[in-house]
């Protein structure tokens, strides 16, 4: 079954956004910007590349296109900063406030700041002191945007990476309520040794606060860090890897048991992958321990686009990756994950396999089985 649409905003929903932007405007009218120190580890590298798919005479020219453009828009951000506040506050999402604004570097996107600046502004009324925070550094990586497996993966671990350099020793600032394994594996990997938990609905205020900013944007990251990043993890978990089994395996991961974004003729496709020896896994199966060590032993991996992609920064440098991807929604993350550690992205270009109405961040994808056959075949072929 195709995914159904998102359901349409509720009337409270719609009420809220208008009372949000209502008391955000004035919130701006009666103060100035949140300023913060700004302490720059370097610079946006001068010589930072376009990734290319290891099949680009393959992948059509508007996937290429959409690649450079996101590309040109992001080279800029590749900067390392690491802000710091005096006197400020943090919500359980991330999100920083002070006074009557919102520090935007903390928000997934600055147009969030109007979800932010409205009632949601009126919880600094209810104070909740934090006794482990009131001194002393406390370090901020994650935001509204992290709770999901990709986004903690792709995109705070690199923050991680960049907070280490200049406040190892501080009190990590975490979501809650619970902290999921990878999360504890990730932190613990890159070092950090005190942590605090957000609890759903706290807003903790902190005398000292440190917010590594995003280095790239959404998924697509400094490669740099992105290498450290895996570095990192693969040392803290090296007892629990098999040098025998190294890049060993040809893995196809599936989304059938997902609510959303499943590759709609996956049988046909399967038909396919099988005559390579390939096999299918489901990560839902897995501990966060175990993805790394199947990830270790991958030396074919294909998915569709999706948080199941993620652990392409646990595979081997030298391996393939295969992503089946919609020209309805072009997506250079994982071809960007991929390139920074040295492991081949192939790109098998899909047409969309939901309703035109479902946001295509969330709609299911058509892979045509002869592309599929002739990128494997290539990769497979050559790997013999």
């Amino acid at each position: 079954m195709a995914t159904a649409p998102l359901p349409r905003p509720t009337w409270w929903q719609r009420t809220k956004k208008i009372v949000d932007r209502t008391l955000g405007r004035a919130g701006q009218a009666l103060s100035t910007p949140l300023v913060a120190e700004e302490v720059e580890i370097a610079p946006a590298p001068s010589d930072a590349r376009l990734p290319q798919p290891f099949n680009a005479d393959m992948v059509p020219p508007v996937f290429l296109a959409g690649f450079a453009e996101i590309f040109s828009e992001i080279q800029p951000n590749f900067r390392q900063v690491v802000y710091r506040l005096r006197h400020a506050r943090v919500a359980w999402h991330g999100s920083v406030l002070k006074g009557l604004r919102v520090f935007l570097p903390s928000l997934p996107q600055p147009w969030m700041e109007m979800e932010l600046a409205g009632l949601f502004m009126l919880r600094q009324l209810r104070r909740q002191p934090v006794p482990q925070l009131a001194a002393g550094p406390v370090g901020l990586a994650f935001d509204s945007w992290s709770g999901n497996y990709f986004h903690w993966i792709a995109e705070v671990l690199p923050r991680l990476a960049l907070l280490r350099k200049v406040q190892p020793d501080c009190v990590l600032l975490l979501p809650g309520p619970k902290t999921p394994e990878y999360v504890a594996n990730t932190v613990a990997a890159l070092g950090f040794r005190h942590t605090y938990v957000l609890a759903p609905g706290e807003l903790a205020p902190v005398a000292d606060l440190w917010v590594a900013a995003r280095p790239g944007r959404h998924g697509y990251m400094l490669p740099s860090l992105v290498r450290e990043v895996r570095e990192a993890v693969m040392q803290h978990l090296a007892s629990s890897l098999d040098p025998a089994r190294r890049a060993s395996r040809r893995l196809y991961v599936s989304r059938s048991r997902q609510s959303w974004r499943q590759l709609t003729n996956e049988s046909e496709v399967l038909a396919v992958l099988q005559g390579y020896g390939f096999e299918t896994i489901y990560f839902e199966e897995m501990s966060f321990v175990e993805q790394v060590c199947t990830m270790y032993e991958a030396a074919v991996f294909i998915g569709i686009h999706g948080a199941n992609m993620t652990n392409i920064l646990f595979m081997t440098p030298g391996t393939h990756a295969i992503e089946m991807m919609s020209n309805t929604y072009v997506n250079p993350s994982y071809l960007s994950m991929a390139d920074s550690i040295g492991v081949h992205y192939s790109l098998v270009p899909s047409a969309l396999g939901s309703p035109p109405e479902v946001e295509h961040n969330y709609a299911d994808i058509t892979a045509d089985p002869v592309l599929v056959e002739q990128v494997v075949r290539r990769i497979c072929s050559a790997s013999v």
